[in-house]
């Protein structure tokens, strides 16, 4: 683990507030609640801090504050907004009625379930699509990076192959996408934290859970108690901001500073997601030697989650519509897919453990067309 700089972790509210004005023309701090071991926090935030300090010869020098210690996880956004730090990282379901455009395309992925491609389709859009961009900027702050967990499948106590072994099982969902299409095909919806599923796995109060496959061996550590993963691919985690600016820091930047910020995020979030999805196979690989069975999907499963999909992701429009308050979720989606298509077009042919060629790909065709001079300064 890399070492991380934190300050202490018990820090009143009002102790924060009096550091922050001390050091803030000294120093700028990163807010993230993950933990300081997640590989969003080692690669896309004190990895990239490294990697501005080092670039910035100094002049930009971010201190982290894992764990929630300086922001709790819900008011991330808000507090820097407000300046309590000049960058944060921020989930969007966590703040829904703030974000609409953003929870409205949380689900997308199930349409394209790809961890590369949705995490910079996604920051693409609210970069460059009007109603994306202000899905963040009406809540004081800049969007300035995305970020994609892996895909999820199906971890269990016992094989899962078919549409008629998963009915009737007890599963773990994350809300959202899954837990609607735990719905259709005919699950029992479990609703247990992550910090449980372990132990409801060994109870057998659980009969799977629908998780990325890191959860195999850190976390959870689900290969210990799991018989099986059902390989079959749903969609990923994506809808946050791994850097969201606070404004007035951000037009206190020179020109030059937030072209350096922009070229080390692509570098920076290049190393996430390859870190993440080796992390995945790796997790697959040692779980299968331990005894864990890997199952593909028969086509009873695969055709009921892909038809699940196509009709429309079980009810998504209604959902963006009912409980987003979006006016037109096609003409939202509509616009989305070009972007989705757009990164899948780009990485079709990219080694996507090649640093230099995923960096250099994020680099060109996202933060190269930014407008450093313009972005963000209204």
């Amino acid at each position: 683990m890399k070492p991380m700089k934190t300050l202490a972790l018990a820090l009143t509210s009002s102790a924060i507030l009096t550091l922050g004005s001390q050091i803030a023309s000294a120093q700028q701090m990163l807010s993230t609640w993950l933990e300081p071991n997640h590989i969003i926090t080692l690669e896309a935030h004190q990895g990239w801090a490294n990697l501005v300090k080092e670039a910035t010869k100094g002049e930009i020098d971010f201190e982290v504050f894992v764990g929630g210690a300086l922001i709790p996880a819900k008011s991330t956004m808000q507090g820097t907004a407000d300046g309590l730090a000049q960058v944060g990282f921020h989930t969007a379901t966590y703040t829904p009625s703030d974000l609409p455009v953003s929870n409205a395309l949380a689900d997308m992925g199930f349409e394209t379930p790809d961890a590369y491609v949705m995490s910079l389709a996604f920051g693409d859009f609210m970069m460059n699509d009007a109603e994306g961009y202000n899905d963040w900027r009406k809540n004081g702050v800049i969007f300035g990076g995305s970020y994609s967990t892996p895909i999820y499948y199906f971890i269990c106590r016992e094989p899962v192959k078919t549409l008629a072994d998963v009915k009737g099982k007890r599963v773990r969902m994350p809300g959202g996408g899954w837990a609607r299409f735990g719905q259709e095909i005919g699950v029992v919806g479990v609703n247990v934290p992550s910090s449980e599923i372990y132990t409801a796995f060994e109870r057998g109060s659980v009969d799977c859970t629908a998780s990325d496959p890191t959860h195999l061996t850190s976390g959870a550590t689900l290969m210990e108690v799991a018989k099986s993963v059902t390989l079959l691919k749903m969609s990923p985690f994506y809808a946050g901001v791994t850097y969201a600016y606070n404004p007035t820091f951000w037009k206190g930047l020179t020109d030059e500073q937030r072209r350096t910020l922009f070229d080390q995020s692509a570098r920076a979030m290049a190393r996430m997601q390859i870190h993440y999805d080796k992390e995945a196979q790796d997790a697959l690989e040692k779980a299968k030697a331990a005894g864990v069975t890997l199952i593909e999907p028969d086509a009873t499963l695969q055709k009921a989650y892909d038809d699940w999909a196509a009709g429309g992701v079980g009810g998504m429009a209604e959902i963006a519509k009912s409980t987003h308050g979006i006016a037109d979720p096609e003409a939202l989606y509509a616009r989305f897919r070009p972007y989705v298509a757009k990164w899948q077009g780009l990485f079709a042919n990219v080694d996507r453990h090649d640093e230099e060629a995923v960096t250099k790909v994020i680099k060109e065709n996202l933060f190269d067309q930014i407008n450093v001079s313009t972005y963000g300064m209204e």
